[in-house]
């Protein structure tokens, strides 16, 4: 599975609106495609998702822009992904299983429905915070366990997010 652009620009996004929020004043689309290089024609496509799935919302005016809907401990990699490029999914026949002819007794159907279940997991065991707060010369993001470790990562990294 490859995370498609739009879904790679939309964190981008989200990461550079996230550092402005932080002093509640909305950023312009012209500074999110200056700071990260995306057009300003593709970021407008990209907040018409983000806003629509209320993880962003506009302000209009001469000083508008775009805020979180929320604070970035609460909007998770998983929300933004599916915002842009709808549900994870491996396989068509997850999601709909009369499209697949064998569907009923595919021996493949659940692994790919696990797949799905650990991927979308996975990204949301990570909060926007998390990556706002990175600077690119920092250590790379503790990486993830085992799924059982998974909670009690998510549990951690929660916590440490909640006392700042």
């Amino acid at each position: 599975m490859k995370l498609k652009t739009r879904a790679r620009y939309a964190l981008r996004s989200m990461i550079e609106i996230a550092r402005a929020t932080h002093v509640d004043q909305p950023v312009s689309l012209e500074r999110v495609a200056r700071r990260t290089g995306i057009s300003r024609r593709y970021l407008e496509q990209l907040t018409r998702c983000l806003r629509e799935t209320e993880l962003v919302i506009s302000i209009r005016g001469r000083s508008g822009g775009y805020l979180l809907a929320r604070s970035a401990e609460d909007i998770k990699v998983g929300q933004i992904v599916e915002a842009v490029i709808g549900p994870i999914n491996i396989v068509d026949c997850v999601m709909r299983p009369e499209q697949c002819l064998i569907a009923d007794v595919c021996e493949c159907r659940e692994i790919y429905k696990a797949i799905n279940e650990r991927v979308l997991q996975a990204m949301n065991d990570y909060s926007l915070a998390q990556l706002a707060l990175r600077s690119k010369s920092q250590d790379p993001l503790p990486p993830l366990g085992e799924p059982d470790q998974m909670a009690a990562q998510s549990a951690q990294c929660n916590s440490l997010c909640s006392s700042r």
